[in-house]
């Protein structure tokens, strides 16, 4: 196992589980540039986001749904002496509640399996390779992936506190898609990850109040 090149925390990786990398970095600072309140790291994986975020003050909710990913958030946690709750989820199915600021890097494919897990966590360890692989699979992602983003987003939305933020780890097309098909729904920064080409962080906001009953 090896150590994040990203400090602090100090974070441990190991294969099966999406190690620390540019755009990682980039969301947990993005919602740090809020006062701290109320966090969901959806996909937590190492658990570093929520790391970061309960270091400063934030009450944060982790999930995942690989076993591999919830031990080692688990572990990183403990090392780093911060209280998350850690939870197994996919996606919503467990979460309860209302969040200030919800943060997702949605996986490459929406029907990963722990062998695709463990190769991405394999390729996402060399920037270089990283960057092929958005530059060669971007267009193919946008294609497939908007249908599982557009409902990630749906239900997002009803968890999210009024003036709740949402941000993801998308392509620019895909963040432009995701507004067009969400009226309601409005981009107000997209910050490009300078390391990985065709990936940014969006910051997606809705319109309605937050955490009513809406339709889908």
């Amino acid at each position: 196992m090896a150590r994040s090149a990203f400090p602090p925390p100090n974070i441990i990786e190991q294969p099966g589980v999406c190690g620390v990398r540019e755009d990682t970095v980039c969301l947990a600072d993005m919602a740090a540039e809020q006062p701290p309140g109320r966090a969901l790291d959806m996909g937590t994986g190492t658990g570093y986001i929520a790391i970061r975020l309960a270091q400063q003050g934030w009450q944060v909710v982790a999930t995942d749904v690989s076993p591999r990913a919830l031990r080692l958030a688990r572990r990183n946690a403990q090392a780093n002496a911060v209280d998350i709750e850690i939870i197994e989820s996919d996606l919503f199915s467990a979460v309860d509640g209302l969040f200030d600021v919800i943060l997702f890097n949605p996986p490459m494919r929406a029907d990963e399996t722990e062998l695709s897990r463990l190769l991405t966590s394999i390729l996402r360890k060399s920037p270089a390779v990283s960057a092929l692989l958005m530059r060669l699979t971007h267009g193919w992602l946008g294609n497939r992936r908007l249908p599982f983003l557009l409902d990630f987003c749906r239900q997002a939305r009803n968890h999210l506190a009024a003036g709740g933020r949402l941000l993801l780890a998308v392509g620019p097309e895909e963040a432009d898609a995701l507004v067009a098909e969400l009226p309601e729904a409005r981009l107000v920064e997209f910050r490009a990850v300078q390391s990985i080409p065709h990936l940014g962080i969006a910051d997606v906001r809705f319109e309605i109040a937050a955490g009513s009953p809406r339709s889908a």
